[in-house]
C-alpha cells in the first residue's frame, strides 16, 4: 500500500510538472527603464517627434522631495492614458541644478526611475537656462514643474500658471486627448 501511494504521488508529481497550467498568472516581464542625456535643442526635438498626440512633461529632481512626492502621481497618468494616446516626458533637472558642487549622480537618477516604473522616455537636462526653458516650455523659477501640450504642439497648461487638483488634471487631459 506503502509503495502504490508512493507511485501514485510521483505520477501525480511528474504529470503536473509536464503540464502547463493556463489559469495562474504568469510574473510580468521587467520592462527597462532609461534615461538619456539631453539639451534643449534634444528636448524640443522630443516634443515635435510627439505632434499629432497629446504630451505631459514633468521637470524634476531627485533632491526636491516636492518633486519625489508628486512623481508617482505622474507615473500613474502614464499608466492611466498612455493607451489613450497621452505621451509622458521626464526631464530630471538633478545635473543642471545640483544643490552643492559634485553631488550630481546619473545611477540614482536611474535607481529613482526604476523604482518608480517611469517606462517612458526619461531625459536628464544638461544645460540650464531659465529664460530658454521658459520660452520652450513654459519652466521659468522652480521644479516640480509639469506642462501639458495638445495635438498641435501648443501649450495648453503649466502648473506655475495653475495649479489643478488630481480631478482636474484629468478632466484636462481627456478633453485634449478628445480632440
Amino acid at each position: 500500500m506503502r509503495t502504490l501511494g508512493t507511485a501514485v504521488l510521483l505520477a501525480l508529481a511528474v504529470g503536473a510538472g509536464c503540464k502547463p497550467r493556463p489559469n495562474l498568472p504568469q510574473p510580468a516581464a521587467a520592462i527597462p527603464v532609461s534615461v538619456t542625456d539631453a539639451d534643449h535643442n534634444a528636448l524640443a526635438a522630443a516634443l515635435k517627434e510627439r505632434k499629432g498626440k497629446v504630451v505631459l512633461m514633468d521637470f524634476w529632481a531627485t533632491w526636491c522631495p516636492p518633486c519625489v512626492k508628486t512623481f508617482p502621481e505622474f507615473v500613474d497618468l502614464h499608466k492611466k492614458y498612455a493607451d489613450r494616446g497621452l505621451v509622458c516626458l521626464s526631464v530630471s533637472m538633478d545635473k543642471t541644478w545640483e544643490r552643492k558642487k559634485g553631488s550630481y549622480d546619473k545611477d540614482r537618477v536611474l535607481k529613482f526611475l526604476e523604482e518608480k516604473s517611469a517606462t517612458f522616455p526619461n531625459f536628464i537636462a544638461t544645460e540650464r537656462d531659465d529664460e530658454l526653458y521658459g520660452r520652450l516650455f513654459g519652466l521659468e523659477h522652480s521644479i516640480p514643474f509639469q506642462v501639458l501640450f495638445g495635438k498641435d504642439g501648443t501649450r495648453v497648461w503649466t502648473r506655475e500658471e495653475k495649479e489643478l487638483t488630481e480631478a482636474e488634471l484629468n478632466k484636462l487631459i481627456e478633453s485634449e486627448l478628445a480632440k
